[in-house]
């Protein structure tokens, strides 16, 4: 006994003399006794009523620019839903932009349809395509990845801008050619007809919306930016005939696009969007009525530019990750 008590009080004494089968083993206690850092922290997103009033929120400020200077809706929406708050993946966050926005679409096409304010049969070969496309798409976009379509949605969205500087540029010039508005007014309603019933012009109407669809169903937009644009630069028709015109041809495709992803959509979430995106758009009309309109075009202007800054940043960082993920296969 006494010899094994100055054995082990020389090991304790001198680490020399530690046995290797026991630095061995203190070295693999060590081990399984270490602690890993903990993650960082990260938002728990909202439950119950507290993510329905954070969704209408966001579907009220949404709602807002949409009725201030048409358009904004789902670049308020689709990051709204991504945002670790709620925590929505991309594909079901353009679902729920999708299905919010479809209210408000269709609710403007029956009053435009009602008050004679559409060119029926160029909205029907816009939209027809539109329907086939977005029902195509919508599954091509299930089988993307959330930063490709993230990287689409922000990509095109700078696009988009561009093409509302051209056309704002594109109408300017042709109000400082007017002389006589109502004289030109009634010359555009007489072409209408004579455009819609040109088969090569058809055709064409049939291909923006073969591409108009496709859009919408990969971005979650109701795409009705493009369309204006498109009419804008493409037919005679006057202003408010081209929004009636765009409204009517895009509601078909955006509700096409909306009901083939109710699976990926939280029917909760997408109420919530649109009631309060309907409040914003009321809100929004009617401060747009108070303001004069070269205040309006300004703030079309700065809104514009804010967008398109905001999308062309947004699109930089998503195709970082697509870059970072393609080198993490690679290895």
């Amino acid at each position: 006994m006494m010899l094994l008590r100055s054995v082990r009080s020389t090991c304790a004494r001198s680490p020399t003399t530690t046995a290797p089968w026991r630095l061995h083993s203190l070295y693999s206690a060590r081990r399984l006794c270490s602690v890993p850092p903990p993650p960082p922290t990260q938002r728990k997103p909202l439950t119950g009523v507290a993510s329905h009033l954070f969704a209408a929120s966001v579907g009220m400020v949404a709602g807002a620019s949409i009725g201030l200077v048409g358009f904004g809706g789902a670049q308020f929406i689709i990051p709204g839903m991504t945002h670790p708050l709620l925590g929505l993946s991309q594909l079901s966050a353009s679902g729920v932009s999708l299905a919010s926005l479809s209210v408000s679409t269709v609710t403007s096409g029956i009053s435009f349809l009602a008050a004679g304010c559409a060119a029926l049969p160029i909205a029907a070969a816009i939209a027809v395509p539109s329907m086939v496309s977005a029902r195509i798409f919508t599954q091509v976009a299930a089988r993307l990845s959330g930063d490709a379509l993230a990287l689409f949605f922000n990509g095109f969205s700078v696009f988009l801008m561009l093409c509302n500087f051209i056309v704002i540029s594109t109408a300017s010039n042709k109000e400082e050619e007017m002389h006589d508005q109502e004289a030109v007014v009634l010359k555009r309603r007489e072409t209408a007809a004579e455009e819609s019933s040109d088969m090569s012009k058809a055709l064409m109407h049939a291909a923006f919306g073969a591409a108009s669809g496709a859009v919408s169903a990969l971005m979650g937009v109701g795409g009705l930016p493009l369309t204006i644009s498109y009419l804008t630069l493409n037919t005679d028709l006057p202003h408010h005939l081209v929004q009636g015109t765009a409204v009517c041809s895009a509601a078909p495709a955006v509700l096409v696009s909306a009901f083939s992803r109710l699976g990926a959509i939280p029917i909760g979430t997408a109420v919530a969007v649109a009631i309060g995106a309907s409040i914003g758009s009321s809100l929004g009309a009617q401060a747009a009525l108070m303001l004069p309109e070269s205040q309006l075009r300004v703030l079309y202007m700065v809104a514009l530019a804010a967008f398109g800054g905001s999308s062309s940043i947004r699109a930089v960082a998503n195709m970082r990750a697509l870059l970072a993920a393609r080198r993490k296969i690679g290895k």
